[in-house]
């Protein structure tokens, strides 16, 4: 995103005075503005109030709170250098300010200050220990730092302060399961989607984790979940129907596989599964054009070729299958099925009459 421009007030357009160096400071001014801000803030329109905060600056340029609110607007709008200047600036009037504290914190995150980032954390959490999100801030920095244990602890200290937040439960969730604490992950991951039942992080979360606990009935519902969420998302059609395949849910799993393959024309991966999973229903006719489909979407992609080798020699196809497998062996000659493949091959191929004597 390109820089924003600060100076948005024209001081010279008619009727409205412009301030002077020195003169004392037009407070009416200023708050009215600053009022247009806060609900432009308030309806989400973040360029809007930033203009009108500044415009509140100009006629009284001490007031820090119109600083802290250019700053959560600058924040808003993905400029945090910019934010730290304001945050900075809020600071210098009222050094006690909680809240520029920890938002310094968060912008000095985004531009990867950590030490400073932590420092105006830690300020902030010792003047307002309560403010929600300052502990899942600090928890990201010790993640980053590679403090898991620590990351967890501040979690659970955020989850107290703020105990109906769903992302607090679903970050929570995540580093359980980053620390071997499935079970404990599960809890906290099912109660962040029932505080926010679209929280496509945590359904993507559940579904890893009932992956790793070989619960792949479970890992599909949630990973079906995640797609009526986001129903642009082709990995999560392929993750769902995936999961159905190691549930011994086969029909199930087409339907999925194929709603993958409609959203990403060039996952070959997808096809090649779909292929698996028609073959295992005994649509053998189905899998040889999905694995055709996979073939022609990655040239490199050696599988389809093996499956439609094994697949075509099943059913008597000798010439089509010897061409399969003897393409999966340009693509793929050091494989560790390749040895199986040329006897395989051998076997296919016709032998010569003896020569006559």
């Amino acid at each position: 995103m390109a820089a924003l421009a600060l100076a948005l007030f024209d001081p010279t357009a008619p009727g409205r005075g412009a301030a002077r160096a020195g003169s004392e400071p037009d407070t009416t001014r200023a708050h009215r503005y600053y009022r247009q801000g806060l609900a432009f803030y308030g309806e989400g329109r973040y360029v809007e109030a930033l203009q009108q905060f500044q415009n509140s600056t100009f006629f009284d340029p001490h007031g820090s709170e119109v600083r802290f609110a250019q700053g959560l607007c600058l924040l808003k709008v993905g400029e945090p250098a910019q934010a730290k200047v304001q945050f900075e600036r809020a600071l210098a009037t009222s050094p006690d300010h909680a809240a520029a504290h920890y938002n310094l914190g968060l912008a000095l995150i985004a531009l990867a200050d950590t030490t400073e980032a932590r420092r105006h954390l830690m300020r902030a959490s010792a003047l307002a220990p309560n403010t929600p999100g300052l502990h899942r801030a600090l928890s990201r920095l010790a993640e980053q730092s590679g403090d898991l244990p620590g990351a967890v602890a501040e979690l659970r200290l955020e989850r107290a302060a703020s105990p109906d937040s769903a992302k607090t439960h679903a970050e929570l969730g995540r580093l359980l399961a980053r620390t071997g604490q499935p079970d404990s992950a599960l809890v906290s991951l099912a109660r962040a989607v029932v505080l926010d039942p679209k929280l496509l992080d945590a359904r993507i979360e559940q579904a890893r984790v009932y992956e790793t606990l070989s619960r792949p009935g479970d890992a599909a519902a949630a990973w079906a979940a995640a797609a009526a969420i986001d129903t642009t998302r082709a990995d999560l059609c392929a993750a769902e129907g995936v999961a159905l395949f190691r549930a011994g849910r086969t029909a199930e799993a087409v339907p999925a596989l194929q709603r993958a393959t409609r959203l990403d024309p060039h996952d070959a991966k997808s096809s090649f599964n779909l292929g698996v999973a028609f073959e295992a229903a005994g649509q053998n006719e189905d899998a040889l054009a999905a694995y055709r489909a996979a073939s022609a979407r990655d040239t490199s992609y050696a599988d389809p070729w093996l499956n439609q080798g094994a697949l075509l020699a099943r059913l008597g196809k000798k010439p089509e299958a010897r061409e399969a497998f003897e393409r999966y062996l340009v693509l793929a000659p050091d494989s560790p099925r390749a040895p199986d493949i040329r006897r395989a091959l051998a076997a296919l191929t016709p032998r010569r009459p003896a020569p006559g004597r």
